[in-house]
């Protein structure tokens, strides 16, 4: 079974009904193997490409 399908998706109107209500868990990956990681644990995941410029000096990602 792919891990696509045991993960459930949240929407934006699922997010704004738990306003108030059940606290959500937030984090930022800032690499694809990260993020492979940490999704099955989160309700939202912020993928973030700004460690390229600022830890590898890339101009521009």
């Amino acid at each position: 079974m792919s891990l696509s399908a045991t993960v459930k998706r949240l929407t934006a109107p699922t997010f704004q009904a738990r306003k108030g209500g059940e606290k959500l868990v937030c984090l930022t990956a800032y690499t694809a193997w990260m993020a492979r990681l940490l999704d099955p644990h989160v309700d939202m995941l912020l993928i973030g490409d700004s460690m390229g410029m600022v830890e590898l000096g890339y101009n521009s990602t």
